[in-house]
């Protein structure tokens, strides 16, 4: 794995580690519920929620991982955990939400009121429901979903409409619009998982909501031609990316800044603002979807000892980072060397696009180059991390043959100083907002 490249079975491993960690964090939530001083309704609430989620469990072990799985879930469970007081008390309001979405897909029967929020109610992977009302009784019988505001008219669904997330009539559901080539939505309605104020870097992240039509087609667009390109260069890569990431969330920073994340807590989601081209839209999904594998590998392994005075001085960023980010950084970016020389070597590309190509991989490159003898020598790496770095040692020693030395070379010099031209994610101590390096570009 520490080659970045995708290999066998690495997949479903990660698959199985990130179910275990969502089922480790369910617990802990509940545990800590248990120790708290519940308000009667909410205690009642709680058992209520926890019971559906594990009937739904039971019945559909698959579906139940499925909805479990999803970015926005761990979004929330992060979150909830890190909640102080009466927080942690209005937060677990969502764990209803989550048992109604994985019953839901699990095909169950149930009856549950929950709480809307901002006029919306989110089932997370599927779509939202929008009202006025501060609460909504949803139920679902058979093969028919209900939602009844309060003190308002019933909306019926077919079920399995609202899973394939259908396009419904004129309702107050809005589903979650499908990306081709694999499980990924492309989701600008989760309350929390875009939204970043508050901090250094990408401070003042917020959620991009597509209200025309042809918004969403462009997304899609780019979606596609992006896999069509790693396609054509990459067929590994793109089977990779089309498998593993779960949504595509717009966001909107900085007036005409350009920018993408990761959140620790939410793997497989890419957080980006609009790409311009398909070139840099597969760029940021590979550059993400790396950080997504090690923030999933990083529940299961730990790869170093952080300190806090050592910091480390990379090509990416202008700010020094701490070694974990340089970790994550050297392997994305990696990533992004191995995936323009790919793209160099295409068959249909021009001179002139062979070139840049070229270029872009020497950069990153000599930027990978100069992160692997820092982290080799900063003496913070656990067993597992000298592992996992020489790996990527060994995955950077193949793409830098003499002649990909001699391009880089080249071009190292041309490329100086011009590495942070997007902002970076800043980390926080709070894991539930953790984003991983900013990328774009």
């Amino acid at each position: 794995m520490g080659e970045t490249r995708p290999v066998p079975g690495e997949a479903a491993a990660l698959g199985g580690w990130l179910h275990s960690r969502r089922l480790v964090l369910l617990k802990t939530l509940l545990t800590r519920a248990e120790r708290t001083q519940l308000p009667p309704h909410a205690a009642r609430a709680l058992r209520e929620h926890w019971t559906l989620l594990e009937d739904a469990e039971h019945h559909d072990p698959a579906a139940a991982r499925g909805v479990l799985g999803y970015p926005a879930a761990g979004n929330w469970l992060a979150h909830a955990l890190a909640a102080p007081g009466d927080d942690f008390v209005t937060a677990l309001a969502g764990l209803g939400t989550l048992a109604a979405t994985v019953a839901t897909a699990a095909g169950c029967d149930f009856r549950l009121v929950l709480p809307v929020h901002d006029g919306l109610l989110v089932l997370p992977g599927l779509g939202s429901y929008a009202t006025t009302a501060p609460r909504v009784r949803m139920e679902a019988i058979g093969d028919t979903v209900t939602f009844t505001p309060q003190d308002g008219r019933p909306t019926a669904l077919v079920r399995g409409d609202l899973l394939s997330r259908a396009e419904p009539p004129a309702t107050g559901w809005r589903p979650l619009g499908p990306l081709p080539g694999g499980p990924a939505v492309l989701d600008d309605q989760d309350p929390h998982l875009a939204r970043e104020t508050g901090r250094a870097g990408l401070a003042g992240l917020l959620p991009a909501v597509l209200t025309a039509p042809d918004e969403a087609y462009e997304w899609r667009e780019l979606w596609s031609r992006a896999l069509d390109l790693l396609g054509d260069a990459d067929p590994e890569r793109a089977a990779e990316v089309a498998s593993l990431v779960r949504a595509v969330v717009p966001v909107l920073w900085k007036p005409d800044g350009r920018a993408s994340a990761t959140r620790l807590a939410a793997p497989w989601a890419v957080l980006t603002t609009l790409p311009r081209t398909p070139e840099e839209m597969a760029e940021v999904l590979v550059h993400e979807v790396q950080h997504s594998k090690l923030a999933v590998l990083g529940g299961v392994v730990r790869l170093n000892d952080e300190s806090a005075e050592a910091v480390y001085r990379v090509g990416w960023r202008s700010d020094p980072r701490p070694l974990g980010a340089v970790v994550q950084g050297t392997y994305a970016h990696l990533a992004l060397a191995d995936l323009w020389a790919r793209l160099a070597r295409r068959a249909s590309a021009t001179p002139a696009e062979r070139a840049a190509a070229r270029r872009r991989a020497a950069d990153y490159g000599a930027q990978v180059d100069h992160a692997l003898f820092l982290l080799l020598g900063s003496g913070q790496l656990t067993r597992q991390g000298t592992e996992f770095v020489e790996g990527m040692r060994h995955r950077y020693r193949r793409l830098s043959s003499p002649g990909g030395r001699a391009a880089r070379d080249a071009e190292s010099a041309e490329h100086a100083g011009n590495t942070d031209s997007a902002g970076n994610a800043a980390d926080s101590e709070n894991a539930a907002d953790r984003l991983t390096n900013g990328h774009f570009g």
